[in-house]
């Protein structure tokens, strides 16, 4: 459907040519350079030719040959509901029949359709079976079906649904805008622009609430976590505090000083015992001072692990 446009484009080519290059073309001439290029395979859209100067020269052609102008402007824009309701047009062929009804289709779809605010749904069998002149569903199906296959729209049939509908979801860039389809486009893009703005409204609201709510998150936390620091300093510093058994230990050296106190200690008791039990054989001063030599010695060569 993205080449649609171009193949059409390309298609119309030579009738721009034959059109711009003819000097001094006639109505004859210009007539059925209409018919030719309304008729051919793959011609889609005719604004290059509609705005060349020598098809614009049938607005003041006799009416027989400005009819062929309406016509053209019917192809590029109108729709075939528009053609049957406008006298004095031409007739059509078998294959401009079905390339203005597939053309139709494209405009049925468009938001732009003068007809849109009276025919709300445009695409449901009965209305597109009135608009097209077609007299069955199945004549609508084979149409809508060539449509597709000719990559002017991308739709899906629906004709169990209440009513049978044509759900047209893509068209091709093929359909010129009308000259009085301009007030209502702007209608529609500034409806388009608002919705946009409360969009981008709401969401710039809902990231500020998020964000909000994320900030407030954040101080909570970090004021809990002061409580539970100062609580944590607080009770180090309690002196009530139980001491931990690690602490009842002490160091090294305090260990060893105890140690030594309570040899001590056991040391002066051995030495009142033998000072009594010396005092029956040795006598005076004498006897007290081998006492305690004895119990000197006795004292370090048990420190130094001696005998016994």
């Amino acid at each position: 459907m993205d080449q649609a446009q171009p193949k059409a484009l390309a298609a119309l080519q030579p009738f721009i040519i034959e059109a711009t290059s003819t000097k001094s073309p006639s109505p004859r001439f210009l007539k059925e350079l209409i018919i030719r290029a309304t008729s051919t395979p793959g011609t889609y859209i005719f604004t290059e030719l509609l705005q060349t100067p020598a098809i614009q020269s049938l607005q003041t052609a006799e009416a027989e040959y400005k009819s062929y102008l309406t016509l053209l402007e019917t192809f590029s824009w109108g729709t075939y509901e528009e053609y049957n309701s406008t006298p004095g047009l031409p007739e059509l062929t078998s294959v401009q029949t079905q390339k203005l009804r597939q053309l139709s289709l494209l405009s049925l779809a468009s938001p732009f359709l003068p007809t849109q605010e009276e025919k709300p749904d445009t695409l449901n069998y009965p209305a597109l079976l009135e608009s097209l002149a077609l007299s069955s569903n199945h004549e609508l199906e084979s149409l809508v079906t060539s449509a597709i296959y000719a990559g002017l729209l991308t739709a899906r049939l629906s004709p169990t649904s209440t009513p049978p509908r044509v759900l047209i979801t893509s068209v091709a860039p093929l359909r010129d805008l009308r000259p009085q389809s301009l007030p209502a486009m702007l209608q529609i893009l500034k409806t388009w622009e608002n919705r946009c703005t409360t969009t981008i409204c709401g969401l710039e609201s809902q990231i500020a609430a998020v964000r909000a709510g994320a900030a407030e998150r954040t101080t909570l936390q970090r004021k809990r976590q002061e409580v539970v620091d100062a609580a944590v300093i607080q009770g180090e510093n309690d002196s009530s505090k139980p001491v931990r058994p690690r602490d009842r230990r002490g160091n090294k050296r305090d260990l060893d000083e105890r140690m030594e106190g309570e040899d001590d200690e056991d040391v002066s008791s051995d030495e009142v015992k033998m000072d009594v039990d010396d005092g029956g054989d040795v006598a005076g001063p004498v006897g007290r001072a081998a006492a305690g030599f004895g119990g000197r010695g006795t004292k370090r060569n048990r420190g130094r692990g001696g005998f016994t």
